[in-house]
């Protein structure tokens, strides 16, 4: 190795100069030994700053969603992004397009405990083979070793607690219609990194042991590549796979509540795609719940400057944030609405969307916003023998 050969070379100039030094007189001898230490101690603090160096250079990374005590037969898919550009994209300073997690391969010092799978799904019709995943296996303690193309880093993975049973979700393009009175929807109850620091799970585990308690059914909406949940439940009625909340599935209900998944985007997306079903299949009155403790949202007051990775606050907190009920409705509820109708699908996302516009829809249609017991707003007028009522619980 460098460093060996470096030291052997250096031990032969040292013999070589000693000797030559035991000929001179004792001042000089003692001057020139003292030179020649203080050369080669130079030498040697060069080299160990060199290494030191070279291994700063590695950029360092972080991993996403932050889940690190998985249960044995758990599988999770991390993201891998540098931290330099995590720590200024939430400062602020590198703008949302400019922000980018990076390819990454993986492996573990100890398969037995933490292994690498490619498991394979069906998308678009076709079998495809999803990378990058991982299954605890046994409990223990293990590294995870995560290399990119200029990085290598370590991150200790703990497997512990008992084997949590699987849920087998399927595809929502396969199911036409669910019917109950009242249902509970949980979006993105996986572990697919949006809400990487779980600030929503304590809400959606109390709103989904009440709607057990209360024989509501129970909806997970899940992802392929994020195949385990951190919910403390795992036994939903349904469990759909659907990649950003979109399906075509006709709710055949009087009450749907809403919880997990971002407010903006892919909670907001089941509203929108639940609702044009009811609407297209006659429904004549609609009421959706959104219990605030249980859903997250970027923390940029309704902006999207700094989404994801910027962990996700629940929006009982932005509606804290404003100084009474009108301002939490006119600030908070009214865009949300503004954007389900005017902005179908949300992002435009699914491609395919159902036809006709919602706005088209909703034309005629009375909605209503209800806070609690103390306040209603009239958000639309219109028919009152169509009508839609919001209620914002935890407000």
């Amino acid at each position: 190795m460098r460093l060996g050969h470096y030291e052997t070379e250096n031990r032969n100039v040292t013999s070589m100069l000693l000797t030559q030094i035991e000929s001179l007189p004792q001042t000089q001898r003692s001057l020139r030994t003292r030179l020649v230490m203080t050369s080669l101690s130079l030498l040697c603090l060069l080299e160990l700053l060199t290494q030191v160096a070279a291994g700063a250079a590695q950029p360092s990374l972080e991993i996403f969603p932050k889940y690190f005590v998985l249960h044995p037969g758990e599988q999770i898919h991390y993201n891998v992004c540098p931290s330099e550009a995590v720590a200024q994209y939430l400062r602020g300073t590198l703008p949302r397009g400019e922000f980018h997690c990076i390819d990454a391969k993986f492996s573990t010092e100890d398969p037995k405990v933490l292994h690498l799978i490619s498991p394979t799904t069906i998308k678009n019709g076709e079998k495809t083979t999803v990378d990058g995943v991982l299954e605890a296996v046994r409990p223990g303690r293990t590294k995870l070793v995560v290399r990119t193309t200029n990085s290598e880093q370590r991150f200790t993975i703990t497997v512990a607690g008992a084997a949590q049973p699987p849920i087998i979700a399927v595809p929502h393009n396969t199911v036409k219609e669910i019917k109950a009175s009242e249902f509970l929807f949980v979006g993105h109850a996986g572990l697919d990194g949006f809400d990487f620091t779980a600030v929503a799970k304590p809400g959606i585990d109390r709103v989904v042991a009440e709607a057990k308690k209360n024989g509501v059914p129970v909806v997970y909406w899940v992802s392929n590549e994020y195949p385990n949940w951190y919910t403390a439940d795992r036994h939903p009625d349904y469990a759909f796979v659907s990649e950003g909340q979109e399906h075509e599935i006709h709710v055949d209900a009087e009450r749907v509540t809403f919880s997990g998944g971002g407010f903006m985007f892919c909670l907001l997306r089941n509203v929108q795609m639940t609702l044009h079903g009811m609407l297209k299949h006659g429904a004549e009155h609609i009421q959706f719940v959104f219990p605030a403790e249980a859903i997250w949202v970027e923390d940029t007051d309704l902006g999207d400057k700094r989404w994801y990775p910027a962990p996700a606050v629940v929006l009982t907190t932005l509606f804290a944030r404003r100084a009474n009920d009108a301002q939490k409705y006119e600030e908070v509820v009214v865009p949300f609405l503004n954007r389900v109708i005017t902005e179908f699908p949300v992002v435009g996302y699914p491609r395919n969307a159902p036809a006709p516009p919602l706005s088209d829809l909703l034309k005629g249609w009375t909605i209503v916003v209800r806070f609690g017991d103390g306040f209603e707003r009239l958000y639309q007028q219109g028919d009152s023998k169509k009508s839609i009522l919001l209620e914002f619980h935890g407000v």
